[in-house]
């Protein structure tokens, strides 16, 4: 299911131990991670690693890649020690495979010269 960035960054302050269940986000700490994600996401289209508009919902694919993206960005502004940071690569990855096309093999014929 596709999520808002508010959503996702709900749950990015949750990972982070900032939010207790059940209790809302301050509305401060949400626009930290919104415009964290304004970078994020025009870093990622400039890779085209996004095909969704940067003010549409997240779809259901890129949720946790985002997430994972969004939590090494932001851990140190809430005073977390960083330990997505290595989850960098692998989130970029797993957005990339997602939005590749299949491949379709071709097949091919020999000639002899």
């Amino acid at each position: 299911m596709a999520k808002t960035i508010t959503e996702v960054a709900t749950d990015v302050l949750r990972k982070l131990g900032r939010l207790p269940d059940g209790q809302v986000a301050v509305a401060n700490q949400i626009a930290q991670i919104e415009y964290s994600y304004d970078g994020l996401y025009e870093e990622l289209a400039n890779d085209s690693l996004v095909n969704w508009a940067s003010t549409a919902d997240i779809p259901n694919f890129a949720v946790h890649p985002i997430t994972m993206l969004l939590l090494g960005r932001v851990a140190d502004n809430f005073g977390v020690p960083n330990q997505w940071i290595g989850f960098y690569n692998d989130a970029r990855e797993i957005l990339s495979k997602q939005l590749s096309e299949p491949y379709v093999h071709q097949p091919t014929q020999f000639e002899n010269f």
